[in-house]
């Protein structure tokens, strides 16, 4: 007759089982979770001469940092050009295939290859399979698509006139009246006029050598958004055009506006949701519903969020969900982020002044900041994965 155990021994052993589950899948976790690199920007030390920056990576693995790493060296001003050619500090890059870096100013740079493939500063349109297009409207140069092939590295014009590779059609904003008007320019033929009154366009008198402007964003081929400003600049209505009819219609306003300090604009957050940007902060425009409503927190992607508005003396939220995580000074949307993972640069705040301190990182799998760098920090740019 087996003899029963008793009930302290069955709860014992209970409790080392569970205990052994736990460690065994802790390690296998831990063990199949993805090796990844921060790349940031750095200047060199005699950057104001040589116009060096150093691209690097630092490994991250299971939360724990590692040795921070050279990639390549850029020297993004050559002897003969007045300004720079490659520039990392002028907004959000993207690491395409885990290898092509693309910047904010239309550069790309091969990791792998060490080399710069595009040192034009043209507008990004798509990268999709082995091809990066671009899109230039220069009045010296002209107006026309190039394509970088990925596979041979070739970087050439579209030839061909039906090549079109932005949504939308060839509408630009007239804001040399008083009330704003919008055309469109037919390729050959004289322009046509979309909108007879585009408002008054945003106050930027404290905004240095800035010209009235008025920002359209693209819905698809057929409908685009623009900001309908009050003769006063207290009050902006967004409107959607339907450029075939002509017709437009309110999807909401935006009232109290203070002083303008920065040119406004559309974009799309890491949600995919249309975001306009003005001097009053941040606002979700929601085309189904007809609404727009203000953003206290702008997603990074992969579960992060960063608060629109600072605290004093403490910075902005940096949340997980609904964890937060912690408190830095920083720009919203300099955040690069991928699974478990938010980078982004960080300053300290001494009365008016900003200072740079390089770039702060969250690891989920640790729950841990770590910091990278100083200064000299040119860029946080992306993550890659092995």
């Amino acid at each position: 007759m087996k003899k029963e155990i008793p009930s302290v021994g069955r709860a014992f052993a209970g409790g080392i089982f569970l205990f052994v589950s736990v460690i065994l899948f802790s390690a296998f976790f831990i063990a199949s979770e993805k090796r990844h690199f921060l790349i940031i920007a750095v200047y060199d030390s005699q950057a104001a001469q040589n116009h060096m920056v150093h691209l690097k990576k630092v490994s991250f693995e299971a939360g724990a940092i590692g040795a921070m790493e050279n990639v390549m060296d850029v020297v993004t001003q050559g002897a003969n050009d007045r300004v720079p050619k490659i520039r990392f500090d002028l907004g959000p890059n993207q690491i395409y295939r885990n290898r092509w870096i693309i910047t904010a100013y239309g550069n790309v740079i091969d990791m792998l290859q060490k080399k710069i493939l595009v040192d034009t500063h043209d507008q990004f349109v798509r990268a999709s399979g082995d091809s990066i297009v671009f899109y230039t409207n220069d009045i010296m140069r002209g107006k026309f698509y190039s394509v970088l092939d990925l596979k041979s590295g070739t970087y050439a014009q579209v030839k061909a006139l039906t090549f079109h590779a932005l949504i939308g059609q060839d509408v630009h904003p007239d804001c040399t009246m008083k009330n704003f008007k919008i055309y469109y320019y037919p390729p050959s033929a004289e322009k046509v006029e979309i909108i007879r009154d585009a408002g008054y366009g945003e106050d930027v008198s404290l905004i240095p050598k800035t010209k009235p402007t008025c920002p359209i964003y693209w819905i698809d081929n057929d409908n685009f958004l623009y900001p309908y400003y009050s003769a006063a600049h207290d009050y902006v209505s967004i409107m959607k055009v339907n450029f075939t009819s002509k017709e437009q219609e309110k999807i909401g306003g935006i009232d109290q506006l203070p002083e303008n300090r920065s040119l406004s604009k559309f974009f799309k957050n890491a949600e995919n949701e249309i975001v306009y940007q003005c001097a009053r902060g941040y606002f979700k425009i929601d085309l189904g519903k007809k609404k727009i409503s203000e953003l206290q927190f702008l997603s990074a992607g992969n579960g992060f969020s960063i608060a629109l508005y600072e605290v004093e003396k403490k910075g902005r939220q940096i949340m997980s969900g609904d964890q937060i995580l912690g408190n830095y000074f920083t720009v919203p949307e300099a955040a690069v982020t991928t699974t478990g993972y938010i980078a982004f640069p960080y300053e300290i705040v001494l009365g008016d002044e900003h200072y740079l301190q390089g770039a702060a990182v969250y690891s989920s799998t640790s729950h841990q900041w770590k910091t990278i760098g100083d200064s000299d920090l040119s860029a946080v740019i992306g993550w890659t994965e092995e």
